[in-house]
């Protein structure tokens, strides 16, 4: 049984780790490309309302939680970035996001999330969530972050820069 775990926790660090290394990063000049966001300025583009962001954040927490890998990227523009945690390399793009997420999902069971709060301002929000996870040895594990998520005027997720402890997530993961 205790080698069971162990596989077990071993394959979850591997899945976790290689999914922060499997996709490709996007290149300097494309990270630089990206504007630097106004502090809510209304004018630039076609507007969401605050009840369409909202929406559309709580469908990226709930695509994951159903484990539901298309649905999540569909959540995203076909050229959006995410950096999941904010010093891991950048994701861009809907393969590199399907192999992403795909990865990280792998080692669990159940994932919950729960936004502790949400302000949104034009196409952007700030989102400070928890996520309570379980893994397939029944391993609980919960995170906490905040998340930067800008919108284009179509819905979709332009760029998300999530916020959260990984060495303490990877700590937790093995122990």
């Amino acid at each position: 049984m205790k080698n069971q775990r162990m596989f077990l926790k071993s394959l979850a660090l591997a899945a976790v780790l290689m999914a922060l290394t499997l996709v490709a990063p996007i290149g300097a000049g494309a990270a630089n490309s990206r504007s630097a966001p106004v502090a809510c300025n209304l004018s630039m583009m076609t507007q969401l309302t605050p009840e369409q962001v909202e929406a559309a954040v709580e469908e990226y927490f709930n695509a994951v939680g159903a484990f539901d890998v298309q649905r999540y990227v569909n959540t995203f523009a076909p050229n959006g970035v995410l950096e999941d945690p904010v010093g891991t390399p950048p994701v861009q793009g809907t393969a590199n996001i399907t192999a992403f997420i795909t990865n990280i999902i792998a080692p669990f069971r159940e994932i919950k999330h729960h936004i502790q709060d949400i302000n949104v301002c034009g196409n952007e929000a700030a989102v400070n969530w928890k996520l309570n996870l379980k893994t397939s040895d029944g391993k609980h594990i919960s995170i906490d972050g905040m998340g930067i998520f800008s919108f284009n005027s179509d819905g979709k997720l332009q760029s998300v820069r999530e916020f959260w402890d990984l060495a303490a997530f990877l700590a937790d993961l093995q122990n």
